[in-house]
C-alpha cells in the first residue's frame, strides 16, 4: 500500500467513465449528499483533493462559492470544464499549504483524501483554528491508500485532538465496507 502520484490519478481520471459522468451517477453521490448536509448555506468551500469537479458541481448548484485543489492536472482540467463558475487550482498540499493556511474559506472539505497522504495530520493542522472542517475516510484499504480506518473510534482517535467534533456518522459501501464522515471545528 502507498500513495500514488499525480500521473496515476491523471490516468484514472482520463480513463474511468465514473469520473466523467454527472455527480448523480457516481458511487460517491450518497456521500457527497451527506457532506453537503453538514454545510451551512452559502459557506465558502475549499475542497482539498477535489478530483474532477463532480462534488464541486453539487456545491455550486447548492449555492456555495467553491475552490477545488488537486495535484492531478487531469482532475483540474475536468473540474474547470464541469464547473466553469468555480475556481480550480493544481496544488499538491503535501508540499504547498498556503491556501489552507490563508483561511479565505468557511469550510475545508477533504472527501476521501486523508487515507491517500502520508502527512494527513500536518495537512489538517494547516487549517487555521476556528475554521470548519468536513471529511470522510474509508474503512477499507487500496493500493493507493496509506491507511484505512476499521472503526469510527479509529477516526476520532486519529483526528479528534485537532477538531472539536460536531457531527459524525458512517455510510455503508458494499457488504462490509464503511465510509466515515466527520464534521468539526479546528481547535488551537
Amino acid at each position: 500500500m502507498g500513495s500514488m502520484g499525480p500521473d496515476f490519478y491523471d490516468y484514472v481520471y482520463s480513463k474511468s467513465p465514473g469520473y466523467r459522468g454527472p455527480p448523480e451517477e457516481s458511487l460517491y453521490y450518497p456521500l457527497w449528499k451527506v457532506i453537503l448536509d453538514c454545510l451551512e448555506p452559502g459557506w465558502r468551500i475549499l475542497d482539498v483533493g477535489c478530483g474532477p469537479g463532480q462534488f464541486g458541481r453539487l456545491c455550486v448548484d447548492a449555492g456555495h462559492p467553491y475552490v477545488g485543489l488537486d495535484f492531478s492536472g487531469e482532475a483540474i482540467k475536468l473540474g474547470r470544464a464541469r464547473v466553469p463558475e468555480a475556481e480550480f487550482r493544481q496544488v499538491d498540499v503535501e508540499f504547498d499549504r498556503l491556501l489552507l493556511r490563508r483561511g479565505g474559506y468557511d469550510v475545508a472539505t477533504f472527501v476521501e483524501f486523508f487515507e491517500h497522504v502520508e502527512d494527513d495530520l500536518g495537512i489538517l493542522g494547516a487549517v487555521p483554528p476556528g475554521k470548519n472542517v468536513v471529511f470522510s475516510v474509508p474503512s477499507y484499504g487500496g493500493i493507493e491508500h496509506v491507511r484505512s480506518f476499521p472503526s469510527i473510534e479509529s477516526v476520532t482517535s486519529r483526528y479528534g485532538f485537532l477538531l472539536r467534533i460536531t457531527k459524525y456518522g458512517e455510510l455503508a459501501r458494499g457488504k462490509d465496507d464503511r465510509v466515515y464522515v466527520m464534521a468539526g471545528v479546528r481547535v488551537p
